[in-house]
């Protein structure tokens, strides 16, 4: 595979040279990007006294996800968010930035807070006397904004005592370091929504708070090597100079959608479709025109899936695309995207460009009628019952709610021959791994991949259950190397004055080649409160 150099992706990234700039405008904070980080950072500057400039190279905000999360301080023990940081750098192979994750801790509550009010949900929250909740009824009842928008479900959390997922431990202690995570909902609605809100309101209130709609930076203005400005393009074909008298911001998203990126610094999601659209690394690439670095090493991403039925992670029988089974089923999820690397590509819907053939991230759950009677534990979110599934069987609801439609893709069939032809698995081979399967279940010992026993199940009952699943690339979360601050730096370490990156446009946050998936939300919530520090930051008021 060719591999692009870093003047070769600037070279056909952005635009070079000089440019007719037909109007100037004076700003104290431009900010670019109207997403996860880039709204918090105008709202915020907005409040603290400064004209500010929003560019947004779309027609609206744009924001994916339905959770974000934050420590809750008042919660916690110092020593539990000390642990905090510990472990979720161990979770990262030990190449976060630590001043960053503490940032994080001692910033997100605030920064949640501010977003959850200023989107218009009460000021009630499940935390607020530090008592004992049933959090799920709570954000149902109170979390409502009237407007069908609202805190569906919350997924917080304590970190206390031994923590586990599937591969990995952490003992706490004694000690306590609390996450709220409340969601915004229900799909197909999410945060994005939530941000119009506030955009649409910081517009009403604060007259020196300027949204400019399908504007794309495409240079940053430098004094000397400090930056003093951006130039953006407007839907006319207009170069405007945005000047800014404080900072420039930029918090512009990931570079999914750009491959020439995608194959210099994350290879790893080459083959595999991508969530998000018009992702293309604008914010990294303007950076690095200024001198701003990259994370050196391989950068991290985010490959999980929650559209293909209710039940997501439970330890079902997974088989690939040739009908094969290729995995100890019992592994989280979110490393599903390095298992299914090395297994068949699939010809399916929601196909990136340059996919057309085929992509990476396909594999089937399989299981049968009596997964009702199986323990709770083996589920996420407890057994979903089968006439609340119906929903997410093609053909089988006339007008289903709180699901992408285009992603309904479970199927329940009366036999095993029926059910692999609606999932595209050869019958032959499918029929093969299920008896093989069925024998391990038998013997009680999975010598083939060594599931624990107490996840195997026999499938036998009819009908029959199978969800074609579609991992594709959620996010990437590396980028332009920051300090604590979100400002940007030289090689060498020194800040790069004026300029602040923010979200997922900075880092190194994560470092690892995985997005730690151990507290819901922390990839938005560190959004909302990394385009809050920067704003801070930059106005003197952090």
């Amino acid at each position: 595979m060719e591999r692009f150099t870093d003047e070769e992706v600037l070279a056909s990234s952005c635009e070079l040279g000089t440019l007719n700039v037909q109007k100037n405008l004076d700003f104290d904070i431009v900010v670019v990007g109207a997403g996860a980080a880039g709204v918090p950072a105008a709202g915020w500057a907005a409040e603290l006294g400064a004209k500010v400039a929003l560019l947004q190279k779309s027609t609206g905000v744009v924001s994916q996800g339905n959770c974000g999360s934050a420590i809750i301080k008042s919660r916690s023990t110092e020593a539990g968010i000390a642990k905090w940081i510990h472990h979720t750098n161990s979770l990262c192979d030990w190449r976060a930035d630590v001043k960053q994750l503490r940032a994080y801790a001692d910033y997100s509550e605030e920064a949640l807070m501010w977003f959850w009010n200023r989107a218009g949900f009460t000021k009630e929250t499940e935390y607020g006397d530090g008592s004992k909740v049933d959090d799920n009824a709570r954000s149902a009842e109170l979390l409502n904004d009237g407007d069908k928008l609202c805190a569906f479900r919350s997924t917080s959390g304590d970190f206390t005592g031994v923590w586990k997922d599937r591969g990995n431990t952490y003992d706490y202690g004694d000690d306590h370091c609390y996450f709220w995570a409340p969601w915004v909902g229900p799909k197909p609605m999410n945060v994005g929504h939530a941000l119009r809100k506030i955009v649409d309101s910081m517009e009403e209130k604060y007259p020196d708070f300027q949204v400019f709609y399908s504007t794309p930076a495409v240079q940053l203005v430098r004094d000397g090597k400090n930056v003093t400005g951006v130039i953006a393009k407007n839907a006319d074909g207009e170069y405007i100079e945005f000047r800014a008298k404080t900072a420039v911001i930029l918090a512009t998203g990931d570079y999914t959608n750009n491959p020439a990126m995608v194959d210099r610094w994350c290879p790893d999601i080459a083959e595999f479709d991508k969530k998000q659209h018009g992702k293309t690394g604008d914010g990294h690439i303007l950076a690095m025109t200024a001198g701003a670095v990259m994370e050196k090493q391989g950068h991290t991403k985010m490959m999980h899936d929650f559209d293909s039925a209710l039940m997501f992670e439970e330890p079902f029988l997974y088989l690939n695309m040739n009908g094969e089974r290729f995995t100890n089923e019992y592994t989280g999820f979110v490393y599903m995207g390095n298992l299914l690397k090395y297994q068949p590509s699939f010809k399916g819907s929601m196909l990136d460009k340059g996919h057309e053939e085929g992509s990476k991230g396909w594999y089937c759950t399989i299981y049968d009628d009596d997964y009702m009677n199986w323990p709770r534990d083996e589920f996420v979110d407890g057994p979903v019952p089968p006439q609340v599934m119906e929903k997410f069987i093609p053909g089988a609801v006339e007008d289903p709610q709180g699901v992408f439609k285009n992603l309904i893709d479970l199927h329940r069939c009366d036999t095993l021959e029926e059910l692999a032809s609606e999932l595209g698995l050869p019958y032959d081979t499918m029929k093969a791994s299920i008896d093989r399967y069925n024998e391990l279940c038998e013997k009680g010992t999975d010598v083939d991949f060594g599931k624990p026993s107490k996840y195997m199940h026999k499938i036998v009952k009819a009908p029959f259950w199978g969800a074609r699943k579609h991992i594709r690339v959620s996010a990437e979360v590396s980028g332009v190397i920051t300090n604590e601050h979100g400002q940007a730096l030289h090689e060498n370490g020194d800040v790069i004055e004026g300029l602040y990156c923010a979200g997922n446009l900075g880092g190194p946050f994560y470092g690892g080649a995985d997005y730690p998936f151990h507290q819901t939300g922390l990839s938005l919530g560190r959004c909302y409160t990394s385009g809050m520090i920067a704003a801070r930051h930059a106005l003197g008021k952090l």
